[in-house]
């Protein structure tokens, strides 16, 4: 079912189990009031990943829902070409003052402080138990542009005329090898440097981010960008407009299964309205 986040922002989401899997441990939320979209995607085990997902995505959307009855100062909007060159020197978050940023990182520390104490309960050591990646967009209305978050692989992508970008980098040991220019052998894509639960410090990414009418947003666990080419997520994302996101999310799911589906699929697809 296709909503509206504040006046210019229509989004869709989707979730399926995939082919392979028995149990969908991903979870998303797509909120009007908090105007709040998240993808989280669950590991550990039966049950423990679609509890740790679950409980992410309510803790995050609590903290933030409650953030809407104290508004901060409205926030700088930052250049796109800046908040898309990975290789430039980002700020840290004590060199920012917007509190926006922190309210972010305190919901995502909220968030795994929780999940970790109950793998602490559990007798999981630091860096075991049950986790979860989130990617997340949160539009306030008194933010002028979105603020754009993530934990783990999952990821938002953008598309502007025509060409798909991927804003988030992932928190992988596969991403660092890249990164560090493919030094050494290749390490497997999934294995995460970073999720929220095991651990007891994270470090999530956190930035404000510029749209514009006619952008396209795309937030998806790996089930779906593993599955399906980029260049096909670009030419479906192509054809979207306002009335049309669910029936391209729904495509979107058919080809990731078609692809193979090795894992759950889950997406937050959205258009930038005049």
């Amino acid at each position: 079912m296709t909503q509206l986040i504040g006046d210019r922002l229509v989004v869709a989401g989707q979730t399926d189990v995939g082919c392979v899997r028995t149990l969908n441990e991903d979870c998303f939320l797509i909120d009007q009031r908090s105007a709040l979209l998240l993808v989280a995607d669950g590991m550990g085990g039966h049950e423990a990943g679609e509890i740790a997902s679950a409980r992410v995505v309510a803790l995050i959307h609590e903290h933030l829902d409650r953030m809407m009855n104290a508004p901060p100062a409205t926030c700088t909007t930052a250049s796109l070409d800046q908040v898309l060159d990975h290789d430039a020197d980002e700020p840290t978050l004590d060199e920012v003052p917007n509190p926006v940023y922190h309210m972010v990182r305190d919901a995502i520390n909220a968030a795994n402080a929780d999940v970790n104490l109950t793998n602490q309960e559990k007798g999981f050591d630091n860096g075991t138990g049950m986790g979860t990646t989130v990617v997340g967009l949160w539009l306030p209305p008194f933010s002028d542009c979105p603020v754009v978050f993530h934990v783990g692989d999952s990821r938002l992508y953008i598309l502007r005329d025509r060409k798909l970008v991927q804003v988030t980098r992932d928190h992988s040991m596969y991403q660092q090898w890249l990164s560090m220019g493919k030094k050494g052998p290749r390490p497997s894509q999934n294995i995460l440097l970073q999720a929220i639960g095991p651990s007891i410090n994270l470090t999530p990414d956190i930035r404000f981010q510029e749209v514009a009418p006619g952008d396209v947003i795309l937030l998806c666990s790996d089930g779906l960008y593993g599955m399906i080419a980029q260049e096909q997520i670009a030419q479906t994302l192509a054809r979207a407009n306002d009335t049309n996101l669910d029936h391209l999310a729904k495509e979107l799911v058919t080809m990731a299964r078609d692809g193979g589906g090795k894992d759950n699929i889950t997406l937050i697809l959205g258009l930038f309205i005049p």
